[in-house]
């Protein structure tokens, strides 16, 4: 039980250190001097996205090297949360760009895109 304890306490405190580059990455978006709307749309829930983990990650940190049972519930049931959302995000995001295709373009390497291509809800954000 020692060895499971130590490897959460491990995990939790590589996913803290793994989620001080989101957090620094909205906090840069924030900072930019040239906000454009994409910018805006995307520093809060990366904001969101670095504190959340963190606070989960300590909370399961702390739990696995004091083995508080409340504070391992409260990672276990936070982090069914946030895994399920990264992964409705992902499908969110897959369905809202899948009718793009990239046109290739003459002596050039990479494809063109168009917006007319995507969906109707990526095209007025």
């Amino acid at each position: 039980m020692r060895a499971s304890n130590h490897l959460i306490g491990f995990l939790n405190f590589l996913t803290f250190l793994l989620s001080i580059p989101i957090l620094g990455g909205g906090i840069w978006l924030s900072s930019r001097a040239n906000n454009t709307d994409c910018l805006k749309f995307l520093q809060w829930p990366l904001i969101i996205i670095g504190v959340s983990i963190m606070v989960v990650s300590l909370a399961g940190f702390a739990g696995a090297c004091y083995r508080n049972t409340f504070l391992m519930y409260f990672y276990l049931w936070a982090m069914f949360f946030i895994i399920a959302a990264l992964v409705g995000f992902i499908i969110f995001a897959y369905a809202v760009t899948d009718k793009g295709s990239g046109q290739p373009v003459m002596n050039r390497v990479y494809l063109e895109y168009y917006l007319g291509d995507y969906s109707g809800w990526l095209k007025d954000r």
